[in-house]
């Protein structure tokens, strides 16, 4: 599998001087969303790409890596045909993973996916999954998930168009983050903003902005495999499983001290008929 050392980090782009960014980190590890449009499906050896942050465009808050200066050209010009469904996150998670086993609202987003396997276009539309078994799943049932996964965006975020983009929450691999643990919700804050700054000769370019999010390094987030409602659970097992084992060494242990005494008893009663049988028979018969 095609492996990262850290999760790449966002560029300054030369046409867009202001950045106005939530986050540190390209979406979905810097994979062209562009180019999957263009391949075969996964399963006919369709593979995603990751692009270059020479061809980086900020759109939304976040920024998108593209292969070529063309597919920028062609995000650009409609960015809402070739930005991932639901922010790029886990689609089977968006439709189907509610409340409460599952954490996932507008400030605790994962659903993880994955831009190696996870991914297809359905409609035209490019949509992630964690793996490819749960496209396959999402899939079975197509429409009505679809249809599922877009009301739950709506509910969260007011319209398809709009919420944040996965930059972290990745399903497998080695920058592997399933998101189950809080992270932070910079969508929830204002973008930095940008002033006007004229010069000399009258050329007027915008200065400001910045990163929202002071998180960039795979580190820096917290990493669970468990959710929250399963991490409860668990806890909940490491104290009530000692109490229940306790519980059953107690009865096991009166009923073995009941068994002894019963035994010891019946031993003594059983010895005391004995001496008395021996008294009997050895005593001298008078005549």
């Amino acid at each position: 599998m095609w492996t990262l050392r850290e999760l790449p980090q966002v560029v300054e782009v030369p046409d867009q001087p202001c950045q106005q960014l939530y986050e540190a980190n390209p979406v979905l590890l810097g994979f062209d969303v562009v180019h999957y449009h263009d391949i075969p499906s996964y399963k006919e050896g369709g593979q995603g790409q990751q692009g270059s942050s020479e061809f980086a465009y900020n759109f939304q808050g976040y920024q998108f890596w593209f292969i070529s200066q063309n597919n920028r050209q062609r995000f650009m010009n409609d960015p809402w045909k070739y930005a991932p469904a639901w922010g790029g996150f886990c689609s089977w998670g968006i439709a189907r993973e509610l409340a409460p086993e599952w954490p996932w609202k507008i400030d605790f987003l994962g659903p993880p996916a994955s831009p190696w396997t996870g991914w297809s276009i359905v409609d035209g539309v490019l949509i992630f999954n964690i793996w490819e078994s749960y496209t396959d799943l999402f899939m079975q049932d197509g429409e009505a998930n679809m249809k599922l996964a877009a009301q739950r965006w709506k509910d969260l975020f007011g319209k398809l168009e709009a919420g944040p983009f996965n930059t972290h929450c990745i399903g497998e691999g080695s920058l592997k983050n399933w998101c189950l643990a809080q992270q932070p919700s910079p969508w929830l804050k204002e973008l930095p903003s940008c002033d006007n700054m004229t010069f000399v000769d009258n050329t007027t370019v915008p200065s400001g902005g910045g990163v929202v999010s002071d998180k960039s390094k795979f580190d820096h987030f917290e990493n669970e495999n468990l959710s929250p409602y399963q991490r409860k659970w668990r806890m909940v097992g490491f104290v009530v499983i000692p109490i229940i084992f306790v519980f059953f060494a107690l009865v096991l242990w009166k009923y073995c001290i009941r068994k002894k005494n019963k035994r010891v008893t019946l031993e003594a009663k059983e010895g005391v008929e004995l001496n008395e049988d021996t008294d009997s028979v050895e005593s001298p018969a008078k005549f």
